[in-house]
């Protein structure tokens, strides 16, 4: 029961800055609760939960309130139930037939009080992302941020008029990004909080987006450039576990540094925030969680497949926004093959691929031109053959030319022979986009 740990770990943590001494049902009672349940819209919903049921009318009684009488009962369930998930948080539910049920044991586990406390802790601190996965992160300073978080999305549902709440993970999602960026001021905490791209408003009411994964990982990488875990589940109507994943914040911070030094990219590839403001992934949370890890290999950017060999997907540069999605493909390409001389190479493929495509401009124009074109394109291929029969089949086509290219396609066909199998199609694609950057750049120069 992962929350309970979690949230031990945040009461130790919160005990320790603010000088109280504070058991789980303490810190429940007076600093979980007042913000969460003790209002008409709550935070947190928990299925079947004394809070997700309406008190009956015989037990409100003068001077007590709702939100007492579902804290009296939860309280009067921890003393007297055997534990299930309505009221600990991350356990099945009573019973083994229900669909959050689980493998339940029939010799029932054994809980202490104040562990069942803690998993509500914990649980409030789970960070929601797209995929509707969540993930509990065993950092002092993530745990503490999303507490302070709390507040203020209470704070926005009391300003608002129209938005859900019950949305605490994906809350945390979109806080721990908000707080994590560079322009975040802790003295107005709401500036700058983007809610139009936050909330999808329809008919008056509003409700948070789930912020994307990859984003969250970029917010880690601001303040972490290590390894971390994260444990990722989902608690919905089935239960779902996906375990603990370690997160490679060192080689998101790999691909910021490079970010900086590729002076060969446009100047908009610097601007890390624009950068990861617009980044798209090509798998979900749940497949890039199956890599075994959360890495460069995770985070490919989304339509990059589209290029590769076989797909040649036409490359559109004719917009800003163009360019920088593009120089993204570079910048990721570049990062896992963390080899700076096979980029050298395959830019100085490209550039020879280029030369040879005009080498006949004036003289030839119309059907020859395309000609070449095409011939140079053709070693943009599946497998590392047909690429060196491509080189080759081009030396013969240069006759007495032939010398001007010869160094560079051997050069070329070195780097391809030496590298991994695997990074193959990453050289060619670089290669590709490359070349097309040159065509891209001479059809930009006025006639």
């Amino acid at each position: 029961m992962y929350t309970s740990y979690i949230g031990r770990r945040f009461l130790t943590l919160w005990n320790e800055r603010t000088g109280h001494d504070l058991s789980a049902r303490q810190f429940f009672d007076e600093q979980l609760h007042p913000v969460f349940f003790a209002h008409d819209k709550y935070l947190q919903w928990v299925p079947n939960s004394p809070f997700a049921q309406k008190v009956a009318q015989k037990d409100l009684v003068p001077g007590i309130t709702a939100a007492e009488v579902q804290l009296e009962k939860l309280h009067r369930n921890v003393r007297e139930l055997a534990p299930d998930a309505s009221f600990v948080i991350g356990f099945p539910a009573a019973g083994t037939t229900g669909t959050t049920s689980g493998q339940v044991s029939g010799v029932g586990p054994q809980v202490a009080a104040e562990d069942m406390y803690c998993s509500w802790i914990g649980g409030a601190l789970g960070v929601g992302v797209s995929g509707g996965l969540t993930l509990l992160i065993d950092q002092d300073e993530v745990l503490w941020t999303l507490y302070e978080g709390w507040a203020n999305y209470r704070a926005l549902l009391g300003q608002r008029d129209g938005l859900k709440g019950n949305q605490i993970d994906t809350w945390n999602g979109r806080w721990l990004t908000h707080v994590f960026d560079p322009d975040f001021n802790p003295r107005q905490p709401l500036a700058h909080f983007n809610f139009d791209e936050a909330l999808d408003t329809k008919d008056g009411s509003s409700a948070l987006r789930t912020q994307a994964w990859v984003k969250v990982l970029f917010a880690l990488a601001t303040t972490y450039k290590h390894r971390i875990t994260a444990y990722v589940y989902s608690l919905a109507q089935t239960n779902r576990t996906i375990g603990f994943v370690p997160l490679e914040l060192g080689a998101v911070e790999d691909m910021h540094q490079l970010s900086q030094q590729l002076f060969q990219l446009s100047p908009e590839i610097r601007d890390w925030q624009k950068v990861t403001s617009l980044y798209e992934t090509h798998y979900g949370f749940a497949r890039a969680c199956q890599l075994g890890s959360i890495g460069l290999a995770a985070i490919e950017p989304a339509k990059l497949q589209d290029y590769l060999p076989g797909n040649d997907k036409k490359i559109n540069l004719k917009t800003d926004a163009d360019r920088l999605q593009f120089d993204i493909y570079q910048l990721w390409i570049l990062t896992m093959l963390n080899n700076q001389e096979l980029y050298n190479a395959a830019d100085r493929l490209a550039a020879t691929l280029h030369e040879f495509a005009r080498r006949n401009d004036h003289r030839d124009s119309g059907r020859g031109k395309k000609n070449l074109d095409r011939q140079a394109e053709s070693v943009f291929v599946k497998s590392r053959p047909a690429f060196i029969e491509r080189l080759a089949d081009m030396l013969d086509e240069a006759g007495s030319s032939a010398a001007t290219f010869r160094d560079t396609f051997d050069e070329a066909v070195r780097q391809v022979m030496l590298m991994p199998v695997d990074n193959f199609p990453l050289f060619i694609i670089l290669v590709r986009f490359r070349y097309i950057a040159r065509q891209s750049s001479d059809a930009a120069v006025p006639a």
